[in-house]
């Protein structure tokens, strides 16, 4: 019987596919910033992350496991390289430790206003000595940025949504600053219906919005997957996938 033997490249390129199948059984944490109640219990994945990872995970063969950690800490976390990080926004300090996928789709940044006391937003001034609540660790966009601490004041000690919107209730602050992927209305109808103990309001004009990023630490192991993520957007928004996932949640009815 004939011994078959391979050329060198040949082999090459068989030991190169046998190292990338067994990559994408390799766990690839994807971190994220947790959702918590009132009490500080942990709740579950919020559909958009858990519907833009599935399709991910499925358009790339790759084992996404989403983690869930307290903001600071997962971009500690993705600093060191122990995961990817989602919804980061791209900043000349991240960028010095992360590199960025393309946008997976936009957020943008609404404030919500106790309908007992409604704010008003047109422009920068309507903002004018306002304590505005903010995510802890939240970074907005650039006009948003230069403004704070100076044409209003920020406040981020609440971990929960529900305990920014209670400080709405009790006039601690005049607004919540609130990332979505969903528009005014679907927004309101959202918080509404989790949040009845009052009635929420928000503004028609955003004060930004930015890309929904994933941040790729730049470490040999993640800095790989770069190509690859940014390959499944492009298939995902082509065929239409992404923007059906995002609609889906979206349900302006819905909680």
């Amino acid at each position: 019987m004939m011994k078959r033997v391979f050329a060198p490249w040949a082999l090459a390129v068989l030991l190169s596919a046998s190292a990338h199948a067994a990559d994408k059984t390799e766990e690839i944490p994807v971190l994220i910033a947790e959702s918590i109640d009132a009490r500080g219990n942990q709740l579950p994945t919020p559909p958009i992350i858990s519907a833009v990872v599935n399709l991910l995970a499925a358009d790339t063969g790759l084992n996404l496991v989403i983690r869930a950690y307290p903001w600071r800490r997962a971009q500690v976390m993705a600093e060191q390289g122990e995961g990817l990080l989602y919804g980061a926004a791209s900043t000349p300090e991240r960028l010095r430790v992360f590199r960025f996928t393309k946008p997976v789709y936009d957020a943008n940044q609404w404030l919500v206003s106790s309908a007992q006391s409604p704010l008003v937003f047109h422009q920068w001034e309507d903002l004018r000595d306002k304590v505005i609540s903010i995510g802890v660790g939240g970074k907005y966009g650039p006009e948003f940025e230069a403004r704070r601490e100076k044409l209003f004041k920020i406040e981020q000690d609440a971990a929960s949504t529900e305990n920014r919107l209670k400080m709405l209730s009790t006039h601690r602050v005049d607004a919540v600053l609130l990332d979505s992927f969903r528009n005014a209305a679907q927004l309101g109808a959202s918080l509404n219906c989790r949040f009845p103990g009052d009635h929420w309001v928000v503004a028609e004009k955003s004060v930004g919005f930015e890309p929904l990023l994933i941040a790729v630490p730049k470490s040999p192991q993640m800095t790989r997957l770069l190509p690859v993520l940014n390959n499944a957007i492009t298939h995902l928004k082509k065929n239409g996938s992404m923007q059906k996932a995002v609609d889906s949640v979206a349900n302006v009815s819905g909680c």
